[in-house]
């Protein structure tokens, strides 16, 4: 059976399952995906921002803070079961040459990851984030497995 793609488009988050592969093109943006084989589902949520200016939790992925419980609660993992889950953090590229709170988004992006993840007892397996280039973070459901690949430039191939 071949698999399905399903794109996560900024702020949306997604969970999938049998043959389905999640992907989210990511810059300044943080993906984080989960998977869960004992539950039989993955997760990958598409965050644009560190921190909600509002207090409080709502669902969605918007804001990384808001992304991290929003993905365990659609997946339905416990707080005893969370120890299982398999948490992979790409992007937060520094995509802007200037200097100010927009260049730096891509690194206030993983520190939120970082401690929202710490916050619900998370511990991360892989990470690639930061730099200068653009990632592309794939969640495959049916190997139980992740893929993260840099984005490749015209200045790559022209040093090539």
């Amino acid at each position: 059976m071949a698999a399905t793609l399903l794109r996560v488009a900024t702020g949306e988050l997604r969970i999938g399952r049998g043959q389905e592969v999640l992907s989210a093109l990511l810059g300044s943006c943080v993906g984080v995906g989960m998977l869960w084989p004992e539950g039989g589902c993955c997760g990958l949520a598409h965050c644009l921002l560190p921190e909600s200016p509002e207090p409080g939790t709502r669902m969605g992925a918007r804001y990384v803070n808001h992304a991290v419980p929003s993905l365990l609660a659609m997946m339905g993992v416990r707080a005893q079961d969370r120890h299982q889950v398999q948490v992979i953090l790409a992007g937060g590229a520094r995509m802007l040459g200037r200097s100010g709170i927009s260049s730096a988004i891509g690194q206030l992006n993983i520190d939120a990851a970082h401690k929202a993840l710490a916050a619900h007892g998370l511990v991360l397996a892989h990470i690639e984030a930061g730099g200068r280039r653009g990632r592309t973070l794939s969640v495959d459901c049916a190997r139980r497995s992740y893929e993260v690949r840099p984005i490749s430039t015209e200045f790559d191939h022209a040093r090539t």
